[in-house]
């Protein structure tokens, strides 16, 4: 078994580090937050300029053609330089609208994803409720009603993708925030980041598609992009521990050279060595077209009870350091917060593995 990125891959990989470790400094963060919006909009200008945004997306709508891996590179990116942009809400949106939804559709919507002028989200997550394949939302007569917890991007974007069930069969709608029959209600995440409970009253929608098990196409796409976010995550927050303990110095050498420090960190790399692997795994055989429902349950195990694992390590190696806003590493862990516990965190994943095998 051979994960190593092919040429194209690599290429994405490169780029979309090279732009958003050029646009996204610890000054420039600390001038978002201090902000009234939670988005790097020179990144995502920069992002769509150099064609990433769309990288997914068919050529004939304006994008590269690429699959989910070569995304996944782009997503990665974004982990490790904790970019403050809407990326998996509008990229994997924009997947479900070419791959399930019509042409006409996809032809109105697409290119502007790809020139960035168009922001997706997705909403899918509702109160007290983990079966996301089976939403409460309903649509009548063209509207939706229901309540949408979660939602990111829900003020900036121009669609959403919503949940919900028709008929008694669950399917996918477009609605824009701004209709009549919406209200959006402000929340914040872990990793500082505004989130919108979406409450529809009989708001205006548009049938993208009622195909059985578009929820849950949805839905493991979504896991498995959470999973390469958190791998970039994971890794740059190693990177930090790493370079942090060659450096600091007590009893008159490294901390890095203290055997307990050592083999904290060892643990650490074999975690995120795990976390690529499986993710890694995942995206291959989406992108295949090849059943992934228990890889992607998998991935997203590790990118949750393993990433916790490296943001403790990674906190308690830098000591004091590690909880200062003035250094880069407490936001890695907010974001690694924020990422555990998104579309069910690592118990979650075990109950659902469990209920495959014991299926007859």
């Amino acid at each position: 078994m051979d994960f190593t990125l092919d040429e194209r891959e690599q290429a994405v990989s490169d780029l979309a580090t090279q732009i958003l470790t050029d646009k996204i400094t610890m000054e420039r963060l600390a001038e978002i937050e201090a902000g009234d919006e939670w988005f790097d909009r020179d990144a995502w200008a920069a992002l769509a300029a150099s064609g990433l945004i769309g990288v997914a997306i068919d050529e004939s709508h304006g994008g590269s053609g690429a699959d989910l891996v070569s995304l996944g590179q782009l997503l990665r990116a974004q982990g490790a330089t904790v970019a403050p942009i809407p990326l998996l809400p509008t990229t994997l949106a924009a997947a479900a609208i070419a791959e399930l939804g019509g042409e006409s559709l996809a032809s109105d919507i697409l290119p502007g994803v790809c020139d960035g002028s168009t922001i997706l989200t997705i909403a899918v997550q509702e109160y007290l409720d983990d079966d996301l394949a089976t939403p409460a939302a309903e649509v009548s007569d063209g509207a939706i009603t229901g309540q949408k917890i979660v939602v990111e991007y829900a003020d900036l974007a121009d669609h959403m993708l919503v949940s919900a069930v028709a008929d008694g069969r669950s399917g996918l709608y477009l609605v824009q925030p701004g209709d009549a029959g919406v209200m959006l209600t402000e929340g914040l995440s872990s990793r500082l980041e505004p989130v919108w409970q979406v409450d529809m009253a009989h708001a205006p929608c548009v049938e993208v598609t009622s195909a059985d098990g578009a929820v849950g196409w949805l839905v493991e796409r979504m896991r498995a992009g959470l999973c390469a976010i958190q791998l970039g995550v994971t890794e740059a927050a190693l990177k930090l521990t790493a370079e942090y303990t060659t450096e600091r110095q007590q009893f008159g050498r490294p901390v890095a050279t203290f055997q307990a420090v050592t083999q904290r960190l060892a643990d650490q790399y074999i975690n995120v060595a795990g976390i690529r692997l499986t993710t890694y795994s995942a995206l291959w055989r989406l992108s295949h077209g090849v059943d992934a429902t228990e890889e992607v349950s998998i991935a997203k195990w590790w990118a949750s009870e393993r990433a916790s694992a490296v943001a403790h390590a990674s906190q308690h190696c830098h000591g004091g350091m590690g909880v200062s806003v003035e250094y880069p590493l407490h936001r890695y862990t907010l974001w690694n917060k924020h990422l555990t516990t998104s579309l069910g965190a690592g118990t979650r994943q075990l109950r659902e593995i469990g209920a495959r095998l014991a299926a007859p």
